[in-house]
């Protein structure tokens, strides 16, 4: 039974993963066809990773702020590509390097059925195939999966992580924990959240306590644990390959003198608190801290105020600048949505686990001046893995469907809807997350 179910499961992920890469290999062609140039951010990324192809590693553009880690990676699939057709042996387009994200996707994939198979394990193979899919097609990462942006491979290797952590290989997490930091400096949160995450799991294990949803219950069997002989010394062992690359990063924050590489001037690090209230927190009562926090620690990066080609910009100008008190109506929604998060979170996951993820992501946003959507995803991907899926599979499909959409819409809009600046009359802009 057991064997026959793991086939069924094979097969149902199998095809849905051919799907899937099918439809997001056409999206990619159709980008590379229509937009064969280094766009946005590509133009730091595409040229950088160019010197890398032809040899050289000591040309840095410091405009980049993030390590070389998306490069490196791009440097397997374009040499083997060079290897077996000696025709190629130029390969290294725009539309080449974009391939390493897709290819990224792909695996991806995969990541995300293993998570949730170890979080779900017996779950029938078409939920399963579905909520895989689901979660590959979340608009935000779904675009930047066919772009060369970091976040692909960010996100990969920070889930990589986590599914080795779950799987109690943690010196295999801390490596790969190590490698996300290649692609994004803040990733270092995300690895002491796995760390975390899987001493909380060790402390379940040996008080065998499986509900820890009240927090201060948790705390209290956290404390009562950890006092015991040997207790600390457990958690240690186990939080080592975590600890050392938090060390690591830490040292590299000193030597660096901040976090950004490269262009420091308009990426410092600076307070603005009203941005992971949009995400993770409990309760009504923190609506009078989101008004102190809207108050007073609001930001507007000049980039946002001045890149009308990402549409930040169009819900910052057509709603928060609108009127002085549009920041504050929009406080019951931040409460709401927070609530609910909580809600599809009960019962899955400990307390503890749930104040850790705020605080990682508060970790994550506060120090960032800019807002993107694409700063919030690796927590959207913790929160969308855990959460409690409505019964049966036709809400997934309703997700699936819903998530389709956007993303053939948003597709279509940076394809066929381009505009111009005054100030660049010739070069055609485009609209993006």
């Amino acid at each position: 039974m057991t064997y026959l179910l793991a086939s069924a499961t094979g097969t149902m992920l199998g095809a849905t993963f051919a799907v899937y890469a099918a439809a997001s290999y056409a999206a990619l062609q159709r980008i590379n066809d229509v937009v064969g140039q280094p766009y946005m951010d590509e133009i730091f990324h595409v040229p950088q990773a160019q010197h890398y192809c032809i040899g050289d590693f000591n040309t840095w553009d410091p405009k980049l702020t993030t390590p070389p880690g998306l490069y490196l990676v791009s440097l397997i699939p374009i040499n083997v590509l060079r290897f077996l057709m000696p025709q190629y042996a130029h390969a290294c387009t725009a539309g080449d390097l974009r391939a390493t994200n897709w290819m990224l996707s792909l695996a991806l994939f995969w990541v995300i059925a293993d998570i949730l198979r170890q979080l779900r394990p017996g779950q029938p193979p078409v939920v399963l195939a579905l909520r895989t899919l689901g979660l590959s097609l979340f608009p935000v990462t779904f675009f930047l999966n066919h772009m060369y942006y970091t976040d692909t491979g960010s996100l990969l290797f920070v889930l990589v992580c986590y599914t080795l952590s779950l799987r109690e290989r943690h010196w295999m997490a801390g490596v790969t924990g190590f490698a996300a930091l290649w692609f994004r400096q803040t990733n270092a949160v995300w690895v002491a959240f796995v760390g975390f995450t899987a001493a909380l799991r060790l402390v379940q294990q040996r008080t065998g306590i499986s509900d820890m949803s009240s927090l201060r219950e948790s705390l209290g069997v956290l404390c009562r644990w950890t006092v015991q002989r040997d207790a600390m010394a457990a958690i240690l062992r186990l939080l080592y390959p975590y600890l050392a690359v938090v060390c690591l990063f830490a040292l590299f924050v000193v030597a660096n003198r901040g976090i950004v590489l490269g262009d420091k001037s308009n990426h410092e690090a600076g307070l603005h608190v009203p941005q992971p209230w949009r995400s993770l927190v409990f309760g009504t009562a923190l609506g009078l801290l989101m008004a102190l926090c809207i108050r007073s620690y609001t930001v507007e990066h000049p980039f946002l105020l001045s890149d009308n080609r990402h549409y930040p910009f169009y819900i910052w100008k057509n709603i928060f600048r609108r009127h002085w008190l549009t920041r504050y109506l929009a406080i019951p929604l931040y409460t709401y949505s927070a609530c609910a998060v909580h809600h599809v979170l009960a019962r899955q996951t400990p307390a503890l686990w749930q104040l850790a993820l705020v605080i990682c992501t508060a970790a994550v946003l506060v120090p960032s001046p800019l807002l993107e959507f694409r700063y919030f995803t690796v927590p959207y991907f913790f929160v969308r893995l855990h959460m409690r899926d409505p019964t049966g599979a036709r809400y997934l499909a309703i997700e699936i469907t819903w998530f389709a959409l956007i993303n053939a819409a948003t597709i279509w809009v940076f394809l066929h809807r381009p505009f111009t600046w005054d100030s660049e009359p010739r070069q055609l802009q485009r609209f993006m997350w």
